[in-house]
């Protein structure tokens, strides 16, 4: 298990993908019409919603006003390249060179990407069932993304990140809100009612299903797991069966994973957990099965309901 650890935190010390580990966030905002942004509106609602908002070094404004709080590239060409880039001194984090806010950044795109590179997130999106339709009618998009914020403790991150999210989406709604690190497509007033309801976790965590084709058994094989948590620096969870419920089981793993977002990652390989006072289901970190690759805790629901295969080492 040691390795294991070891092998984590070095994969994200150097970026690497093996962990999932996000070192920029981001999501896309979808747009039926091309979005027009009030920068100064945005800089206010960026200051109510994370606290002083400025550059590092204070710079001059042209004309001798006061000092600048959002940086913004290629403005001579502003109308089609947008870059706005908020500094969050509320939010430092320290370096060798010394310490550095936390920023966010938002970015015009010169188009949506194609139907098909969306595909996964709208057949995984359960919470939505419009989403394809809405995804389709939308012609325009924004990226929002952290930057240097990987150092902040995760929970911290994550509650920035949709503080200033919350902040863009007063300024310039949209119709809809692609999570890259779930791959998941929330409504922005569904996602904006979960934060309130204290659903942290509503746009940053996906439930995923998978039916498995080409069993021998005569069994249904499923394969459930949950993609957004690795990309905070915790592994997801994973549940390769036959035969259970898929509703039970994904209340399981969703109560599971927002535990490991709660207290840490604590289950230690070998460890046993149950939603019940029956339930007996033995837990190992390794790889995902499904894309993309990362770590996850695999769940062993015992037999006959276990359809993979959980090795000494954890990672086999």
């Amino acid at each position: 298990m040691k390795e294991f650890e070891d092998g984590l935190e070095t994969a994200k010390e150097e970026g690497q993908e093996e962990s999932g580990f996000a070192r920029v966030y981001m999501v896309e905002l979808l747009y039926k019409e091309k979005p027009v942004i009030d920068r100064d509106k945005l800089l206010a609602c960026m200051q109510a919603n994370t606290g002083e908002v400025q550059l590092p070094e204070k710079e001059e404004a042209a004309d001798g006003g006061a000092d600048l709080a959002v940086w913004e590239a290629n403005e001579a060409d502003a109308e089609n390249q947008l870059t706005l880039m908020f500094f969050h001194l509320n939010h430092m984090i320290s370096y060798e060179e010394g310490p550095l806010p936390a920023q966010t950044c938002v970015f015009s795109t010169q188009g949506m990407s194609d139907m098909q590179e969306y595909e996964s997130a709208i057949q995984q999106s359960w919470n939505w069932k419009e989403a394809r339709q809405t995804v389709r009618e939308c012609r325009h998009s924004l990226l929002f993304t952290d930057f240097c914020a990987s150092g902040l403790e995760y929970k911290e991150r994550l509650e920035l990140f949709q503080n200033a999210l919350k902040a863009l989406l007063e300024a310039a709604p949209c119709e809809a809100i692609y999570w890259k690190m779930s791959d998941k497509f929330v409504h922005p007033q569904h996602y904006l009612q979960a934060l309130t309801e204290g659903q942290q976790l509503f746009g940053a965590l996906n439930i995923r299903l998978y039916q498995v084709k080409g069993s021998d058994s005569g069994s249904r094989e499923m394969l459930m797991d949950s993609s957004g948590l690795a990309a905070l620096g915790l592994p997801d969870v994973q549940c390769h069966f036959f035969d259970l419920e898929p509703g039970e089981m994904a209340s399981s793993l969703l109560d599971l994973a927002y535990y490991i977002f709660d207290k840490g990652d604590l289950v230690k390989d070998g460890e046993t957990i149950g939603m019940t006072e029956d339930q007996r289901w033995r837990c190992q970190h390794q790889y995902s099965i499904a894309a993309p690759r990362r770590v996850v805790l695999d769940i062993d629901p015992g037999e006959p309901y276990y359809a993979g295969t959980q090795h000494r080492d954890g990672m086999g």
